[in-house]
């Protein structure tokens, strides 16, 4: 199946996103299914030590237990940090892999699960650092923020408490609305970094040229998926964590329900993940379509093969 490029409309592309979802349903959920193995990994192992922290069911006061179990707390943290290192890794990977995935199907060859991972195997370096670098421009400044906002906070709130709290406010929006903003502008750079044999950085700089005038797009494309996410959690994880609550997160029962409810939660997520990253590799498409003409640059390239 060849895909015709050309502009899409804002509709016309969440429609594409999910008729190539479905009908490639298969392959974009095995390529995501392996970074949720390690998603669901992180999650028991936060279970885990819910559970070590936690009196048993009947016990005494969780403060009393935790000497008695830091070392099986510390190992359950570890654990925790590492899976959730190696899940982000993955995560990076299996985006790669995903967005290759549709490029082949666009221009209208078949792949496979195996194909595609294959393709990404001389780019897992640049993926990783392009992780790095987009994690140190968002979390830096969310960090630093949040750390002027705390000294601010501090300092306004033994001269007026008010005006204190007013501040922390205003600046925490500021921060929300920086965190989506860069969010948005590196959208592309994995497509980006994967489609045009791009370094990390020029990968980051493609992104922000490819979205001018596009923010507003990919920022209701993530809405879309961030919907579709927490519908699926609320439908597979949903009942068993109402369970668990109402059994009592210390009890047996609680901690079992939440084992089964993570483990459907991570199918519920593995579902859902790669609508996100295809209708990001469309953006990318339509993008250059609008802005390169690439649709005529792929044809004409045809044409010289023929």
């Amino acid at each position: 199946m060849t895909l015709e490029l050309r502009p899409l409309s804002l509709g016309e592309l969440f429609d594409r996103a999910f008729m190539l979802y479905r009908r490639h349903f298969w392959l974009f959920v095995g390529i995501t299914a392996i970074p949720g193995v390690f998603a669901l990994l992180g999650t028991l192992a936060q279970v885990g030590l819910q559970r070590a922290i936690l009196p048993e069911e009947g016990g005494q006061a969780a403060a009393a237990e935790i000497p008695e179990n830091f070392v099986l707390i510390f190992s359950l943290f570890v654990g925790m940090m590492l899976a959730l290192i190696i899940y982000w890794v993955v995560y990076m990977i299996a985006l790669g892999a995903t967005t290759l995935a549709v490029s082949e199907i666009y221009v209208g060859r078949g792949t496979t699960i195996a194909s595609v991972y294959g393709g990404v195997r001389g780019r897992m370096g640049a993926l990783i650092l392009l992780l790095l670098l987009v994690g140190l421009r968002i979390f830096g400044l969310a960090i630093g923020g949040l750390l002027v906002l705390g000294m601010v906070g501090g300092f306004l709130g033994v001269i007026f408490a008010p005006l204190a709290v007013l501040v922390v406010f205003a600046g925490a929006a500021a921060l929300l609305v920086g965190f989506i903003f860069l969010s948005l502008r590196y959208s592309l750079s994995i497509p980006a970094l994967m489609l045009e044999g791009l370094t990390a950085s020029d990968a980051i700089k493609r992104s922000i040229a490819l979205t001018q005038g596009r923010l507003l797009h990919v920022l209701l494309l993530g809405i879309c998926a961030t919907l579709v996410t927490y519908a699926a959690l609320v439908i597979f994880q949903g009942p068993f964590f109402a369970a668990a609550m109402m059994s009592g997160p210390e009890s047996t029962a609680g901690l079992w329900l939440s084992v089964v409810g993570a483990m459907f939660g991570s199918i519920g997520t593995t579902l859902t993940t790669p609508f996100l990253i295809i209708g990001l590799a469309l953006m990318y498409y339509d993008a250059r379509v609008r802005e390169e003409g690439l649709d005529v640059e792929l044809s004409l390239a045809a044409l010289d093969r023929a």
